[in-house]
């Protein structure tokens, strides 16, 4: 793990600090100039996209157009998103809510100033009504944006600012394995700058931010006040209400101080309609010295410059940093929960400048720890370029998705030193529920493949969600039925939403009767096996067993017909929530097959061979109806009810088999039948739907047209395109998977959906419920890229 310093300690002196590679400390006269990867998704600043996708239904959706970026925080922290354009939008900052205002004051602007004259240039595309003394001259796409989670930099020319060349590194310390770093609240801005020229120049760099409070938020409650370290000069924004709740705690900006660095500090100026600020910037690239804190009765901004002397041809280096300490969780029915950095920096709310100083002193070792995490994958020739950034910019959800880590809730005793705490994710803004099941099951490989402990904690959280039951009564949305909210030992679809009392009240999602869904057990078997498997947890057995058995007999009791298959309902059932299924189908019928399996691989591995042997007699009966009843000769049918669908072919027909091949369960159908649909599924549903260039469509006919029998069989599901790859890569078709792949990548970071990836979207790019869980399923390549290369070609 990297290093988290001490909490009670202060930043390092100047000299001290931690540089990474090549790149030599901060104010460094000749600092080595960043390798940014080749692989990192880029585009010009502030550019907009043409083809933007907008929402393709008439339900109310988020749509903050193309303007978003790498965010800024940690896991659990609540996130500030900033652009592509250079400025701060998007505010996660109260877990679990979403708002989209962008903030002219949020960002960086450039004082270059030579022997001729000189030139002041804010670093941002945006063209506010704020702030019109500010200029905002700099053109649209005049430096370009790359992005590489949890990294993103910007770069400038010198003809875009004044005569300086610019690199800009924006960095959060999400680290891969690293629980302590990736928890805190920060941000690093380290810039480059070099002279180009013959002549020496005056180079400064401003960095001011206003009060992040929500709109609905008060002012704050005391006076920003300037805060002097060992090495370091800061703001804290004190006493910030976090929301309407109330919620309180402290923001901070800071910079590094360094040989030749001169950093100069504004406690307050106006946000909105400041002239005196610029005007003393713009003046010599400094701000002159002024009153150590602000009123208190206005919202206000603060502001921090850095300035160096540029020789002809000479590099330096200055560092920034953000970070806020909030650290109070607050949901709708007012329960409260300590955030999961507080385990190390305690409660009380005050600690953002201690954060920033921490921020400042490791972010050399953050950058190392993130590029020897990263290397592995960005290294491999035969992982393409696209992939490498998707994979990586996808992870932007851990921090922006309404993300909850605890360390205990407020009034109750302290969890012990050992309790990693609860982690969820939302599903999305517009279907705000934590830890949704039949979503997880897809999303749930990104947690595993670079957090495993917080994914073993979690399937255990859900586990204990089953047996209980929640008799309130409540209206189905899409019926207009009534149904409990949830029936003892029915697998919820989900822990709870942000408006409710998450963690324990289960089932916030109202659309359909998730009672009677026929996914959701089966599901969950599949990933706890799969869990005992990859981390080696065979203990969850023991824990799981009672749960699962129960699950499985109840989800048996759906067979009508007798045949061993459970029996859909001629409804929307299971995950595919506007699209009917009735009698057995492909998707429900594998993953029940795949769950059987795994039901008996446990009971084998803890000894108990008689009822293993009964699990697999019932398999083999389940199993030749499904052969009997679903295959069609090219495929699996939707389903075998006779209805709009049935003889569809669903990219997703196989889903059970697909956690079979991951989990070693071997083949629950015939396997030259499972590469026929593979084939078929890529024929019709990745290359006719979209020349291949698109993803995977849920629905097809055999003919090659789209089955628009429901909303849902006509979209491209991120998630599912991405599993489905890893299905056929892991099956040997290669190429077909990362062409099915590609088409999603595609989508995403070329249509204007970059860190707001959604569910689902059409031919045209149009999509429905952006910043959405089920993407995160692009880690599912990494494990059949493993299973490939250490098995059998």
């Amino acid at each position: 793990m990297t290093g988290v310093e001490s909490p009670a300690g202060w930043v390092e002196s100047a000299g001290s600090v931690e540089s990474a590679g090549s790149v030599e400390s901060p104010g460094s006269v000749h600092a080595a100039w960043p390798v940014i990867p080749h692989q990192a998704w880029r585009r010009g600043i502030g550019v907009p996209c043409e083809k933007v996708g907008h929402p393709r239904v008439s339900t109310p959706m988020v749509d903050d157009g193309e303007w978003a970026g790498v965010p800024i925080g940690g896991l659990g922290t609540g996130s500030i998103g900033r652009t592509f354009r250079g400025d701060a939008a998007r505010w996660h900052l109260e877990v679990g809510r979403h708002r989209f205002e962008p903030v002219a004051a949020d960002g960086f602007a450039v004082f270059v100033g030579g022997s001729a004259r000189s030139t002041t240039t804010p670093l941002s595309a945006l063209r506010p009504a704020a702030l019109p003394d500010w200029g905002w001259t700099l053109p649209t796409g005049a430096g370009t944006y790359h992005a590489l989670f949890p990294r993103a930099w910007q770069t400038f020319e010198p003809d875009a600012t004044g005569g300086v060349r610019l690199v800009g590194e924006q960095l959060s310390p999400v680290i891969g394995g690293d629980l302590a770093a990736s928890a805190l609240p920060v941000g690093v801005f380290e810039w480059w700058l070099e002279n180009p020229g013959p002549d020496p120049l005056t180079v400064g760099l401003l960095f001011t931010w206003a009060d992040p409070l929500p709109g609905a938020g008060p002012a704050p409650a005391r006076p920003h006040r300037v805060v002097r370290g060992e090495g370091m000069l800061a703001v804290e924004l004190g006493d910030l209400a976090a929301g309407p709740t109330g919620l309180r705690g402290t923001f901070a900006i800071a910079a590094l101080e360094a040989d030749g660095v001169d950093v100069t500090v504004r406690a307050s100026f106006d946000p909105e309609a400041d002239r005196d600020l610029w005007a003393d910037f713009a003046a010599d690239g400094r701000l002159e010295p002024g009153p150590e804190s602000s009123p208190a009765d206005i919202p206000s901004g603060a502001a921090i410059a850095a300035t160096v002397q540029l020789a002809a041809g000479e590099r330096r280096s200055i560092r920034f940093a953000i970070a806020w300490d909030l650290p109070v969780v607050e949901f709708g029915a007012g329960r409260r929960w300590w955030k999961r950095y507080t385990r190390d920096w305690g409660r009380t709310g005050d600690r953002a400048v201690d954060l920033a100083a921490c921020a400042l002193s490791k972010a050399g070792v953050w950058r190392t720890a993130i590029e020897a995490w990263q290397a592995p994958v960005l290294d491999d020739p035969d992982r393409p370029d696209w992939y490498k950034a998707a994979l990586f910019n996808e992870l932007y959800f851990l921090v922006d998705g309404g993300t909850f880590w605890e360390a205990g809730e407020v009034g109750e005793p302290q969890p012990g030193p050992d309790d990693i705490g609860r982690f969820a994710l939302i599903e999305c803004i517009d279907y705000p529920f934590y830890d949704t099941v039949d979503v997880d099951f897809y999303a749930s490989f990104a947690i595993l493949e670079t957090f495993p402990e917080l994914e073993a904690r979690g399937i255990r959280d859900l586990l204990a969600v089953v047996p209980g039951g929640d008799a309130t009564i409540v209206r189905i949305e899409a019926s207009g039925l009534e149904a409990v909210r949830k029936a003892p030992w029915a697998v919820p679809h989900d822990v709870g939403g942000p408006d409710d009392d998450p963690f324990h009240r289960p089932n916030w999602y109202r659309y359909q009767d998730v009672n009677a869904w026929k996914d959701l057990g089966p599901k969950l078997v599949l990933q706890v096996w799969r869990d005992v498997v990859a981390l080696g947890d065979d203990d969850l057995i023991g824990a799981a067993l009672p749960t699962l058995e129960r699950v499985m007999a109840d989800l048996a009791g759906s067979d009508l017909d007798g045949d061993g298959l459970p029996d859909h309902g001629g409804i929307p059932d299971q995950t595919y929530d506007t699209w009917p299924m009735a009698g057995p189908s492909a998707y429900g019928g594998s993953l029940y097959l795949g769950a059987l399996a795994a039901l008996e691989a446990m009971h084998r591995r803890t000894g108990n061979v008689a009822r293993a042997d009964e699990i697999a007699a019932c398999r083999a009966r389940s199993a030749e109806a499904f052969e009997r009843r679903l295959w069609r000769g090219s495929h699996y049918a939707y389903d075998d009810g006779g209805g709009a669908s049935s003889d569809s072919v669903m990219a997703d027909q196989l889903a059970g088999q697909w956690y079979a091949d991951v989990t070693g369960l071997g083949d629950l159908v015939r396997p030259e039948r499972t590469a026929a649909a593979l084939r078929t599924i890529h024929e019709l549903n990745v290359v006719a739907y979209g020349d291949g260039l698109v993803g995977a469509v849920n629905g097809m006919r055999l003919d090659g047209t789209v089955d628009e029998s429901s909303e849902q069989s006509a979209e491209v599901w991120v998630g599912t395109t991405y599993a489905l790859a890893a299905f056929m890569i892991g099956r040997g078709l290669v190429d077909e998977g990362w062409e099915t792949a590609r088409g999603a990548a595609a989508v995403t970071y070329e249509r204007g959906l970059w860190f707001r990836t959604p569910e689902a979207y059409d031919r045209r790019g149009n999509f429905r419920a952006c910043l959405y869980l089920r993407p995160l399923a692009i880690w599912a390549i990494e494990e059949a890229l493993r299973r490939r290369r250490s098995g059998p070609a």
